[in-house]
């Protein structure tokens, strides 16, 4: 990537902090700013005070979830180079760092772009319908989050629990239920409105175990199997690719998967794993031979669970490459 100018963003929720690389003055070349299009805007008419064009500009930062969404929507808008990275990623390529400063953090973002300028990857906006259904899987995980709060309640109440509390929170369970189902009948809608989404979501619905809520969750974090060129990827990126853990001869850990993951994503797969398990003759005879040769224990549980979400990655991918729905095989 041939850039000439590189501007790290420090990202919070009302306000942004950018800085340009390189920087030739602390006053001038750092800018605070409100975190909306009126304030993008702003930082682009300081970065053409600064002589900067917008074809010779990279803009970096850290993925922050809906709090990125002005910036990338502003990017695309304008046709700006945008990268986005693991906060995680930058904080360890700065190295040794004491205390915290939003102006010095966006100092550090833009130093990060350009040092890894050649192998930064471009963001790509996703399309409308994988955008619109990554904000209604997160509305649907936040009613489920009140549903399992009063469930939790209710047992934690125990004896104590009048008539009326009861009432009440039977009413608002019903009532959460309620808004989940309609959440999801909106999730269902909108997989209909695009015909490549609507696709893929039948095929991978059609891996046992993988309901709803699985098979959008890998539409919209592989973009419509976009992003991701392997499932190993894809599971890695989800947290269930095992890794080595050796050094020489004294260093010999168990092989096990790293806790850089995305954790929801896992903790919904390990449900469809379940689920197979039960729905799916071949996955059933597989986790019990597995959990006999292992000795059978809690840990061994964990184990051959991970592999079947591996195996139903790998099922996921194969139906979308063929273009065909998964048949179970009963052998």
């Amino acid at each position: 990537m041939q850039f000439s100018h590189f501007v790290g963003i420090d990202i919070s929720k009302e306000t942004l902090d950018a800085a340009l690389y390189p920087a030739c003055d602390r006053k001038t070349d750092f800018l605070h700013f409100a975190n909306s299009a009126k304030g993008l805007a702003e930082m682009m008419s300081w970065l053409k005070h600064r002589g900067v064009k917008p074809s010779e500009l990279l803009i970096c930062a850290e993925h922050t979830g809906i709090y990125t969404n002005t910036l990338i929507a502003f990017a695309h808008k304008k046709g700006i180079a945008l990268s986005l990275n693991s906060p995680l990623d930058i904080k360890r390529s700065i190295g040794l760092a004491r205390g915290k400063n939003d102006t010095v953090d966006a100092a550090r973002i833009a130093e990060f772009a350009y040092t890894r300028r050649d192998r930064l990857r471009l963001y790509e906006r996703p399309a409308e319908s994988i955008i619109k259904l990554q904000y209604l899987l997160t509305e649907r995980r936040q009613y489920v989050r009140q549903r399992t709060a009063i469930i939790n309640l209710h047992s934690a109440m125990g004896q104590y629990e009048t008539a009326s509390g009861r009432a009440r929170n039977e009413s608002a369970i019903n009532h959460i239920e309620k808004l989940i189902k309609k959440v999801e009948e909106q999730m269902l809608a909108t997989v209909s409105e695009d015909p490549s989404i609507r696709r893929n979501f039948d095929l991978v619905h059609s891996v046992k175990g993988i309901g709803l809520v699985n098979a959008i969750n890998t539409i919209v974090y592989t973009n419509n199997f976009k992003s991701f060129d392997s499932p190993r990827k894809y599971a890695c990126y989800i947290g269930v690719a095992p890794f080595d853990y050796a050094s020489g001869t004294s260093v010999k850990g168990k092989t096990k998967v790293s806790k850089i993951c995305r954790t929801q994503q896992k903790a919904e797969l390990s449900m469809a794993a379940r689920s197979a398990i039960v729905h799916d003759p071949g996955l059933r005879r597989y986790y019990q031979r597995k959990m006999k040769e292992k000795g059978g224990d809690k840990s061994a549980h964990g184990i051959v669970i991970n592999a079947i979400k591996f195996k139903l990655i790998l099922r996921m991918f194969a139906v979308v490459r063929a273009g065909e729905p998964y048949r179970v095989l009963n052998y």
